[in-house]
């Protein structure tokens, strides 16, 4: 198994496929040992590169504390490990953050850049609190959960929404998010908590798009539009669905790949 060694911890990561190097960063508690649907859009087209953050999945950690900053210069000691001097880079929720974090402190890194259902942070635009929904008994904690993913969410409704199928996931996997947490989630969720760069987007100058559902209470709408707002190159997109647009609206990938293939021909 493929592991990179950094100073003060060992990651976890995976290549897949031939063609331009993409890195996807994934997002809270994130673990490569879960299956993952295909992407038909990026599969056949990218080598695609994943890993799992420190502490989580199959890659380690150390005891000190873990800030955005650690997360996003893990990545760039990935990337110099691997001999990848410019990626296009898809950032998803907690993994928008790191992405961030990423093009503002090591921007000659990144070629494009996608950001999905993520935030800025700060006092203003920060994503759902869930070192606090960590602290609700487990049955309002469940409830409280379902809202922030879908705001379409009703716990008497027979609606076929993905947040529906979570939740009988949630129920049937007494390990799965947020019905517990180790060590390495809960520093993960400490350093999330202090995410903040929203006096800093004026520095990242990639073509960036920023995608995210309609219905998601976790990174919601407004937080979108204030990163479209202050990111100078992006274009904004909104699809059908929750956090999980990307399972839920065809439309989102299409739009992603269009996107990140679009001027290829001219390089």
């Amino acid at each position: 198994m493929p592991f990179a060694r950094l100073h003060d911890t060992k990651l976890y990561y995976e290549q897949s496929g031939a063609g331009p190097d993409l890195l996807i960063i994934s997002g809270t508690g994130s673990d490569l040992r879960i299956p993952r649907l295909p992407i038909p859009q990026l599969d056949e087209s990218y080598r695609i590169l994943r890993y799992d953050h420190r502490g989580l999945g199959q890659s380690s950690t150390s005891e000190a504390a873990v800030t955005m900053a650690n997360f996003a210069d893990d990545t760039a000691a990935l990337l110099e490990i691997l001999h990848i001097s410019r990626i296009d880079i898809i950032g998803i929720s907690f993994g928008g953050m790191v992405a961030q974090h990423l093009a503002i402190r090591h921007p000659k890194l990144i070629g494009k850049l996608v950001l999905a259902c993520t935030s800025p942070g700060g006092p203003s635009y920060s994503s759902a609190d869930l070192l606090e929904l960590m602290k609700l008994p487990l049955d309002e904690r469940h409830r409280t959960w379902m809202k922030m993913y879908d705001t379409r969410y009703s716990h008497a409704s027979e609606e076929n929404y993905f947040v529906y199928f979570l939740e009988k996931l949630l129920l049937r996997n007494p390990d799965m998010f947020p019905n517990g947490a180790t060590d390495g989630l809960m520093r993960q969720l400490r350093a999330r908590s202090d995410h903040d760069v929203t006096s800093s987007l004026h520095e990242i100058t990639h073509p960036c798009l920023i995608a995210g559902g309609k219905y998601d209470g976790i990174a919601p709408p407004e937080n979108l539009h204030y990163l479209a707002k202050r990111i100078a190159l992006s274009s904004l997109h909104f699809f059908e669905g929750g956090h999980s647009f990307l399972l839920e609206d065809h439309s989102a990938w299409e739009t992603i790949s269009a996107f990140l293939m679009e001027d290829q021909g001219n390089l």
